[in-house]
């Protein structure tokens, strides 16, 4: 379980060694960067449990019932609660980082649609079977809407 110390900083500290955390996330340009700080910077516990808010904001976001993110998840109902509220009543941090994650979703929906539609010219030569062309599309398609 995640733990501070009981001995508290004073206000100065806790700002500036607050504002140092924020800047090295910043300065993290890009995955691989990201990825081997955050490794270096949170336990695999810590890692899991704040990939998991995110996660849940994302898919209450997304429209998906407490049923389906508890069992994706493998969270409790409770702790998809404290999600929502925090969404609703604040999160502004959460919604940028949503509202970004979606721009490039949409960006990665309309480079999808155009390959599939590449797909679909290719895969139906003449005297080929369209049905199952179609059906070989439509299962392709699908397996892209996985919430994960």
């Amino acid at each position: 379980m995640t733990q501070v110390s009981k001995r508290s900083l004073n206000r100065k500290t806790q700002e500036k060694i607050f504002e140092l955390l924020i800047l090295s996330l910043v300065m993290t340009n890009n995955k691989k960067d990201a990825l081997l700080f955050i490794q270096d910077l949170f336990t695999p516990t810590e890692r899991l449990m704040l990939a998991k808010r995110l996660s849940i904001a994302y898919m209450l976001n997304k429209g998906y019932d407490y049923g389906s993110i508890s069992e994706v998840l493998k969270v409790s109902r409770s702790t998809i609660g404290i999600v929502s509220y925090w969404l609703k009543e604040k999160g502004r941090g959460f919604k940028n980082i949503i509202n970004k994650i979606e721009q490039k979703e949409t960006l990665k929906n309309i480079f999808n649609e155009i390959q599939d539609s590449f797909e679909e010219i290719l895969s139906t030569s003449k005297g080929q079977n369209w049905s199952n062309a179609k059906k070989r599309l439509w299962q392709h398609h699908m397996e892209r809407k996985q919430p994960f």
